[in-house]
């Protein structure tokens, strides 16, 4: 599934050229694949997953190709309420950033490791653009 980031400046952008739209549309989508393991989701919390990914990441949606997201229950059919989440991001240029955490709920679970990821990948980002004099968060670096 590719889903498209809905950018404030979006609606003028697009409106104004179908090359141009079509590339801007190209370079913000990203994949998100969900893979449950041990565990039904609901198609709620399938739509959870999806928002709560997008709003976590889409200001790095020209950077992240695809999103896998998968969710797990540890303790399986001996019962408990622990849910582990995995997040793999793969980006267009080169690497991967990973993020994981257990919680409660899947809710919960997913809420964290999309906050982690998107953390995990602001300051790898950052890292790789630290020779250019500015920071993914607009700080200038000395």
């Amino acid at each position: 599934m590719r889903l498209l980031c809905r950018w404030p400046l979006a609606g003028p952008l697009l409106a104004d050229s179908n090359s141009i739209s079509l590339f801007f549309a190209e370079s913000i989508s990203m994949e998100i694949q969900i893979l449950a393991r041990n565990i039904d989701l609901t198609d709620a919390q399938n739509e959870f997953i999806e928002r709560r990914v997008q709003y976590a990441l889409c200001r790095f949606s020209t950077e992240v190709r695809t999103v896998q997201v998968t969710i797990s229950d540890i303790n399986g059919p001996r019962g408990g309420t622990d849910v582990l989440c995995r997040m793999k991001l793969i980006l267009k240029k080169m690497g991967k950033v990973l993020a994981g955490d257990t919680d409660a709920s899947v809710e919960a679970a997913i809420a964290n490791v999309a906050d982690r990821a998107a953390r995990s990948l602001a300051r790898q980002l950052d890292r790789q653009r630290d020779h250019q004099g500015t920071s993914m968060s607009g700080s200038v670096l000395r």
